[in-house]
């Protein structure tokens, strides 16, 4: 097979808007066959991996969908205009308080282009001093900082299942310096 070539053909094509999602539906030739594809079109974002004094700073969120408290990684949607790397810094300093003394691009990656268009940008953040946070109003969180160890235990147990925040973690740990 040449993948050189495009094997489907968009014939029609359609779009919703749904609260903060757009959902996008599709008529497509494949095969010789037209088939519908429908898709979330959505806003790029980022994901933080922060580090503060050797441990990691993450989040206990009750997260709706699912019905349950989660641990994850600050992150959040990058606004018009903005780079990826301000959203990254703005994102970590109003979920956690924390501000960037440095971060580390870590590349990028789609959790899931099956279904969505979604592209997260992945950011380490080496972390200095702690402010306080400036909550969207829909956010019920918790900040808790937990050692590198700790984290790595609740990766591997699978207590940890933020997509983002695993990708980051793969990312970073990839690196040469850990």
């Amino acid at each position: 097979m040449k993948y050189d070539k495009i094997p489907l053909e968009t014939l029609t094509s359609g779009k919703k808007k749904i609260g903060r999602f757009t959902i996008v539906s599709d008529q497509v030739k494949v095969n010789g066959k037209i088939c519908p594809y429908d898709y979330l079109e959505m806003q790029e974002g980022v994901c933080i991996l922060p580090i503060h004094n050797g441990n990691v700073v993450t989040l206990k969120e009750y997260r709706y969908p699912i019905k349950a408290w989660q641990i994850e990684l600050p992150g959040g949607l990058i606004d018009s205009g903005e780079l990826p790397i301000e959203a990254a810094e703005r994102e970590l300093l109003e979920e956690t308080g924390y501000f960037a003394e440095k971060l580390i691009d870590l590349g990028s990656f789609y959790p899931s282009f099956g279904s969505t268009n979604e592209k997260i940008y992945l950011f380490a953040a080496i972390c200095g001093k702690c402010t306080s946070k400036c909550l969207d109003e829909a956010e019920v969180l918790n900040v808790e900082e937990i050692s590198l160890e700790k984290f790595q235990k609740s990766v591997a147990s699978g207590e940890f299942m933020h997509g983002a925040g695993l990708a980051a973690w793969a990312k970073y740990s990839s690196l040469e310096h850990v």
